[in-house]
């Protein structure tokens, strides 16, 4: 068990330049997760949640302070370089899905493998729909898949490569209450039989409060932390 911190981030600041104004959408952020923790990013819409979370998968660079991510920090990589950190240790779930059309759940699912050159990629994507439920929608392409199917390919997808951390931005934000209960037991269940770190940008009450700690972003500022547990 790795007892340092598996996401690190240091006076991490984020401006952008609108016409005459300069936008501060985070203001000196600091906060440390540990492996196999799972966190809630919560706070009002604007406030820097997803913005932060690009951050902290290298999507995006910060005006100032840096990210590390199991002790590599973010500033002293290029794009190759966190490119290959993310496909190896950055599983990312987008509120809108980003699958594919051209392909199908099975085939979605193996692509983070394929470009790692794995080959037993069938196999472990089989198994990762089969765990999400999905066993009998491989064939189909996101087109014929319901909302709720289509986040779970993309939780499938997000855990091919069993990466140490995920990112999850709103999972059950396009949902109804029956199949983000499900998402959410999903999420938990993958991150135990993994060990996986999680961060997660929520409005879902009932997501968060599973969660084991609750970061809460007021206006580009982390404000309070709440334990759970």
């Amino acid at each position: 068990m790795i007892t340092s911190p598996v996401i690190k981030v240091a006076g991490l600041s984020h401006q952008v330049q609108l016409e005459q104004q300069t936008l501060t959408i985070l203001d000196g952020i600091d906060f440390e997760v540990k492996q196999g923790e799972s966190v809630a990013l919560v706070g009002a819409s604007g406030s820097g949640k997803s913005t932060l979370l690009g951050l902290l998968a290298g999507l995006d660079k910060a005006t100032s302070g840096d990210i590390a991510i199991k002790g590599q920090w973010l500033s002293q990589l290029d794009e190759g370089q966190k490119a290959a950190l993310r496909a190896k240790d950055i599983g990312f779930v987008f509120q809108s899905f980003l699958l594919l059309p051209t392909l199908n759940a099975l085939e979605n699912v193996m692509l983070p493998a394929q470009l790692q050159g794995r080959g037993s990629a069938k196999q472990s994507a089989s198994a990762l729909l089969e765990q999400v439920g999905l066993s009998e929608r491989m064939a189909h392409f996101p087109s014929q898949l319901s909302g709720g199917e289509q986040q779970r390919v993309a939780l499938a997808r997000a855990f091919m490569n069993e990466p140490a951390i995920l990112l999850a931005d709103e999972p059950t934000g396009n949902l109804d209450t029956q199949t983000g209960a499900r998402i959410i037991d999903l999420l938990f269940e993958l991150n135990q039989h993994h060990g996986t770190t999680l961060v997660i940008v929520t409005h879902d009450e009932t997501l968060a409060a599973r969660c084991q700690r609750r970061l809460v972003m007021t206006s580009g500022q982390l404000k309070e932390v709440l334990t759970h547990g």
